[in-house]
């Protein structure tokens, strides 16, 4: 009997086991863009209006580029705004410099800039060009729903030659890359 109840307390663990949801460690954010391959294109107005490239943006050792849906609507992005603004000092004195990329409107971009106090540059992907072109398109929605155009969202840390060093995401858009990975990673380039 004794045995019995054993087995059936290993079994009752290994089944709860197997129905828990696991990490997204195996999800492949921006799969066409493997670390060590070059970015396709960055190119894009600031919430100033300023046209910045990798070569306006990046720091000695690099660009940290997030790609978020909305700093306007998604609550999410918001939060992870402010955790980002946060660290943009840190990641400065690691030789790195921050930036996020919204399809969000230049003059969107200002009013959170002036209502939050942010200081990192945010990038308005006009067109959804990067988006598209970095292959991360959230296909949950269509052309003409209100959020067509929003990536995936997630953090590349970029070379200041356009190599990608590391990449992080999520594949839940509620869930965010936790900013003490992306340091962890960055000290150790």
């Amino acid at each position: 009997m004794a045995l019995f109840k054993t087995i059936r307390s290993v079994s009752l663990i290994l089944l709860v086991c197997l129905c828990l949801p696991t990490q997204a460690q195996d999800f492949d954010w921006a799969p066409a863009f493997p670390v060590g391959s070059a970015i396709p294109l960055l190119e894009a107005p600031d919430q100033n209006g300023q046209l910045q490239t990798l070569g306006t943006l990046t720091g000695p050792k690099g660009l940290v580029l997030a790609f978020n849906r909305s700093f306007d609507w998604c609550p999410y992005c918001k939060a992870q705004l402010i955790t980002l603004q946060d660290s943009k000092d840190t990641l400065a004195s690691m030789g790195y410099t921050l930036a996020t990329m919204t399809y969000d409107a230049v003059e969107t971009l200002k009013l959170v800039e002036e209502d939050r106090g942010i200081t990192l540059p945010m990038l308005h992907d006009e067109g959804i060009r990067h988006v598209n072109a970095y292959r991360i398109l959230n296909t949950d929605y269509k052309p003409g729903d209100f959020a067509y155009g929003v990536p995936q969202p997630g953090i590349m840390v970029i070379s200041p030659e356009g190599k990608i060093l590391a990449k992080f995401a999520e594949e839940n858009f509620r869930e965010r890359p936790d900013l003490s990975d992306v340091l962890a990673v960055i000290s150790r380039l």
